[in-house]
This record gives structure tokens, C-alpha cells and sequence, in this order.
């Protein structure tokens, strides 16, 4: 996405031209780069945590919060992959484009929508089993960030 944007800009200041893609292609990078990074978030317990709040619990309740959190994100994140793979089949059936210059067909950005939902799926999945299972949360575990 670096390289995109800055060949535009170069494009547009020396040259008086655009690439006519970068801003479309910058936008789907966007996306895709957010959605995964969820799953990095959500790993690495930060996905969306009131950590002030959280840490004043015992670790008993902090596991009851954290399952519950989990089952809803599950929730949440099972119904946007559903709502996302039929953005992406109808794309497909309906052949649709973007309406940009280069005319993408639209299914392929839009692939990482629901990849990226059941990823998050699987994710909150693993954290409503380790909670189950009384693990403390990952945060905890490694907070130097790998230095020791």
C-alpha cells in the first residue's frame, strides 16, 4: 500500500498523470490489512478490552467476562462471514465490477471479508475454549512483549 500510494503521488507531482488504481486498490488494502489485523488483536487479548475494568476481577470472573465477550463476538463474527460470503457469491453470480478505471471484478476484494470473518470465528472459538478450560489471559502470560 506504501509503494501504491507513493507511486501516485510521485505520478501526479512529476508527471501531471495518475495511476487511476490507487486510491480503489489503497481502499481494498485498507480493509484487508484491518481485518486481519482483528484476529492479531483478538489473539493477543486486546480485541476491544477494558483492561481497567477487567483487571480489578478475579481471575475466575475474568474468565466468566471473557466467555461471554467471546460468545458474542462468535455471534457477531458468524453472522457478518454469512452476510459477507453472499456479498461475495452474488458479486460472483451477478459478475459485478467496481466502477473505477480498472473495472475490478469486485469478488476478489471482497474475498477476504468472509476468509477474514471465519478466521475471527475460529479465533473466538479457541478463546471461549481456553477460558473454559481457566487459562489466564494471553496479555498476562507475556507482557514484556518477548523480552525478558
Amino acid at each position: 500500500m506504501l509503494v501504491l500510494v507513493n507511486v501516485e503521488v510521485v505520478a501526479r507531482y512529476f508527471f501531471a498523470r495518475s495511476t487511476l488504481i490507487a486510491d480503489e486498490y489503497g481502499g481494498y488494502l485498507m480493509a484487508w490489512i484491518t481485518m486481519l489485523g482483528a484476529i492479531h488483536l483478538l489473539r493477543a487479548d486486546r480485541h476491544l478490552t477494558m483492561t481497567w475494568l477487567v483487571d480489578r476481577l478475579s481471575s475466575r470472573n475474568q474468565n466468566r467476562v471473557g466467555i461471554a465477550a467471546a460468545v458474542i463476538g462468535l455471534a457477531v463474527s458468524a453472522a457478518l462471514f454469512y452476510a459477507t460470503a453472499v456479498l461475495v457469491l452474488s458479486s460472483w453470480r451477478f459478475g459485478t465490477t467496481s466502477i473505477q478505471p480498472s473495472a475490478t471484478p469486485l469478488m476478489w476484494p471482497q474475498l477476504v471479508l468472509p476468509f477474514g470473518y471465519a478466521l475471527l470465528s475460529a479465533a473466538y472459538v479457541e478463546e471461549i475454549l481456553r477460558r473454559l478450560v481457566g487459562f489466564a489471559p494471553r496479555r498476562t502470560e507475556d507482557v514484556s512483549g518477548g523480552i525478558t
